[in-house]
């Protein structure tokens, strides 16, 4: 069982894995776990579905009180940290907060795959909690042909690619995991995660090595140079490629293009490994903690030993 934050009000559901809470007198946004709900509109990089329009209202409706207004809800991080850790730990790339929601005795998040609204979301690392039953909810919605897995549901409108995302997902998940088995005994650190210390390491250039996700590639070249974004904008960390025209430069951009990098299929980008081990300086440039690649052995499927 993770930490739980018990008996929060709900004042917004803005679609079927995204509600708003009240918590310590604010509103938070709740990004569901390891669940993915299709789109209803919106979203330049996911196509509208029928079944984003169908998971949305499903969700309003749950999440709705008897005689009025919205119901309140337990929230359920995936680690056992400390409240106050996980608050700032299980955080996605949006600032939303990254857990499972309970309504009594109700798993939302579990009930999402085992009634067809959502996959089970692997793509940035499996449940801790929760692998057995959200794999065996999806086997069983699947089974069944529910929602989703029903080609009827879309027909005549977009749809999305679980045939291609699905594999792609599974692979993410694996180095995932390799980094949750492996990262603290070899002194790596997340982007995600671990934000705090690369902005602390950046203010003595410490040398780190970081898991860092690198599935949008070059997001800007300047002359000869190239940056990458490999944090988010909550998380701003970039790597610095100086000179692109090098035979080390040349090295760096074919590695990263050919092995790191999505791929669009269709609406979606598909395939790529995305996540990579980059070890360097830490520096900070106009603010933002940055890494110079100058080799491209900096960039590892491993944590370097």
């Amino acid at each position: 069982m993770g930490t739980r934050i018990e008996n929060l009000q709900v004042i917004k559901v803005a679609d079927g894995d995204t509600i708003s809470v009240r918590l310590s007198n604010k509103n938070e946004s709740l990004r569901l776990v390891c669940v993915d709900t299709e789109e209803k509109s919106g979203s330049p990089k996911l196509p509208h579905t029928k079944a984003g329009q169908l998971a949305t209202d499903m969700a309003r409706l749950y999440f709705s009180a008897v005689g009025g207004g919205l119901v309140k809800v337990d929230l359920e991080f995936d680690t056992d940290d400390a409240e106050e850790v996980c608050l700032v730990k299980h955080r996605d790339n949006f600032g939303r907060l990254l857990c499972y929601v309970h309504k009594t005795t109700d798993n939302f998040n579990l009930k999402l795959i085992q009634e067809g609204w959502s996959p089970y979301f692997t793509k940035y690392g499996r449940s801790r909690v929760y692998q057995q039953e959200f794999t065996e909810a999806e086997a069983s919605a699947q089974a069944g042909n529910l929602i989703i897995w029903n080609p009827m549901t879309n027909s005549g409108g977009g749809a999305r690619n679980y045939t291609a995302l699905i594999p792609w997902w599974g692979l993410r998940d694996s180095i995932v995991q390799d980094y949750r088995l492996l990262g603290p005994a070899a002194n790596v650190i997340s982007v995600r995660l671990d934000y705090q210390k690369i902005l602390k390491a950046s203010e003595t250039g410490a040398t780190l090595t970081i898991l860092c996700d690198l599935q949008d590639g070059i997001t800007r070249r300047v002359g000869d140079a190239a940056l990458i974004k490999a944090g988010s904008d909550v998380h701003r960390f970039n790597l610095w490629l100086p000179d692109t025209t090098t035979d080390d430069g040349i090295a760096i951009i074919n590695l990263i293009q050919k092995r790191y990098i999505a791929s669009k299929q269709g609406v979606e980008d598909i395939g790529g490994r995305g996540y990579a081990y980059v070890t360097g300086r830490i520096e900070q440039h106009r603010g933002i903690p940055q890494i110079v690649l100058d080799n491209h052995n900096q960039i590892t499927d491993f944590p370097p030993v």
